[in-house]
């Protein structure tokens, strides 16, 4: 089996068009069959005035592991879904953090 129950992910939609915005899932999965996994966490978007904001519920979703228009990163158990938040720090650097020592660069650009 590829992804088990506890398995924590980061879901990245692409990006179709240029217009389209930044689009990130940070959760824990509750079920895993044949490429489709139900993931609980939070939604980021990131919106052109105000930067990265998370959506302030819990969600579910269904998701497809091997879809072409998601990008699926499995994370160390160690990060707390529920603290990440996202930053943009000067120019075009965007960062996933807990506060608690996990730290990804999500940044489009090098």
């Amino acid at each position: 089996m590829l992804l088990s129950e506890g398995s924590k992910l980061l879901i990245c939609h692409r990006r179709l068009f240029v217009e389209d915005q930044l689009r990130f899932f940070f959760g824990v999965v509750e079920a895993y069959a044949e490429g489709v996994a139900k993931v609980s966490g939070y939604t980021w978007t990131r919106d052109p005035t105000h930067g990265f904001q998370s959506k302030s519920d819990r969600r579910t979703k269904l998701v497809s592991v091997a879809s072409g228009s998601l990008i699926v990163y499995e994370l160390s158990q160690d990060v707390d879904v529920a603290q990440v938040r996202i930053e943009q720090t000067g120019g075009h650097t965007v960062i996933a953090t807990d506060g608690a020592g996990f730290q990804m660069d999500l940044s489009e650009r090098l």
